[in-house]
């Protein structure tokens, strides 16, 4: 999925810069203060452009910072340390790249034009594609453990039928699993924390 948001991201910014680019796709320049509005048609690869990089980004968005943590063994000490410095990487990378959009990218567009204000980003966008895709064979991919959405329904009902059980201070008294592993396939055991106890409800064993 991750790699399809991305393809459809690069679609998106190709088509924007194409439609800023192109004599057909954008409308005439302004003559003094009289300008020509664009064509339907023209319309039409412009917003395609845009919807295709919103669904591409919000393919992106929740996937790629969890399939960065996938890469790192929170069990091995060594690892869990490296995954903390991917993720001050990760943000600082982001914020690094919020910072020449916002400056460098606009003054392209401003002074330059249009066409290479979008066609900078995209030529970087393919770029971080074929890097991405080169280095498949070193990814750890981590198997499904099912929907997220029934385990999240799971804990509603469970909760709800718990309503009125007494949540005993000292968490060992709740249930949990004796393995390290979760009771889930492919998923790793969450420990207990103090966050979110008004539905620690769902923990308590059955009388």
């Amino acid at each position: 999925m991750l790699l399809t948001s991305m393809h459809r991201v690069l679609q998106g910014m190709t088509t924007l810069t194409l439609s800023a680019s192109v004599s057909l796709l954008k409308p005439l320049s302004c003559i003094g203060s009289v300008c020509v509005a664009a064509s339907i048609g023209q319309y039409a690869v412009f917003f395609l452009g845009l919807y295709l990089i919103a669904l591409g980004t919000g393919g992106i968005k929740p996937c790629v910072s969890s399939f960065g943590a996938d890469q790192f063994d929170d069990t091995n000490p060594k690892e869990k340390k490296k995954k903390c410095s991917f993720f001050n990487w990760f943000y600082f990378s982001i914020n690094v790249g919020l910072l020449v959009s916002n400056s460098v990218i606009v003054w392209v567009q401003d002074n330059v034009g249009w066409g290479w204000g979008f066609g900078i980003p995209t030529v970087f966008m393919g770029l971080a594609i074929g890097s991405f895709f080169y280095g498949t064979p070193l990814y750890r991919f981590q198997k499904p453990g099912g929907s997220p959405v029934t385990r999240m329904c799971q804990v509603v009902v469970a909760s709800l039928r718990k309503l009125r059980k007494k949540v005993p201070l000292d968490h060992s008294h709740l249930y949990e699993v004796q393995d390290r592993n979760s009771a889930i396939q492919g998923s790793r055991r969450l420990e207990y924390t103090d966050e979110f106890k008004y539905i620690s409800c769902v923990l308590t064993k059955q009388q």
